[in-house]
């Protein structure tokens, strides 16, 4: 009785290891996001002023706009980051991680950022932070899933374009807007706007 009940105890912890491992994205706030990928966390955006929010020195943080205190390490990306220095760092955090990241200088207002497409476990992931100029993610083919703010869906939509991606979750959301009050410029894709604290399971 009890051998015969190994292999469904077996199947069991096989299955719950499989769905723990499953890839998340966590709308930690309004604007910051943090991807769980095989027991890797990656950070999108910076922890605003005076957040209880720590990103830990394995994990991988993409900033946006350049952040006002020194950052550190080889896992953080920044607007500042380029040529050799950028190049060694992606190299280094692609053997080490399986996670590659490419970013893009995407304007915003007067001030350097980066938009971020990263590539992990043959999947395509683009992040736009607060850019309104849609010249890079445009340019970008194969999108899986594309992390995108309300202005810039419209910039697309005035520009009678798509989102090529096919999982589109719109982020930096104003107070109160919801599914229904804007459109997302993609096609046959799926759209998605979290609630801040909200998990989404990726890849299904």
């Amino acid at each position: 009785m009890f051998r015969s009940s190994l292999p469904i105890i077996a199947v069991i912890l096989f299955c719950t290891a499989v769905s723990a491992q499953r890839p998340t994205a966590t709308l930690i706030n309004n604007s910051l996001l943090r991807l769980d990928l095989d027991g890797f966390k990656l950070f999108a955006d910076a922890p605003p002023h005076g957040s209880d929010v720590v990103i830990g020195p394995d994990d991988i943080a993409l900033y946006t706009v350049e952040p006002t205190a020194p950052v550190v390490g080889g896992r953080t990306f920044m607007p500042s980051i380029e040529g050799e220095v950028l190049e060694r760092r992606s190299e280094r955090l692609g053997e080490k991680t399986a996670i590659y990241v490419h970013p893009s200088a995407t304007p915003y207002k007067d001030a350097p950022h980066a938009s971020y497409l990263v590539q992990w476990n043959g999947r395509r992931i683009w992040f736009s932070g607060l850019t309104e100029d849609p010249t890079a993610l445009l340019a970008a083919t194969d999108i899986d899933l594309a992390f995108v703010n309300p202005a810039l869906c419209m910039a697309i939509e005035k520009a009678g374009r798509v989102i090529n991606a096919k999982t589109v979750v719109v982020y930096h959301l104003p107070a109160g807007e919801g599914v229904g009050e804007m459109s997302v410029p993609c096609e046959r894709c799926k759209v998605v706007m979290p609630w801040p604290g909200e998990v989404i399971q990726l890849f299904r």
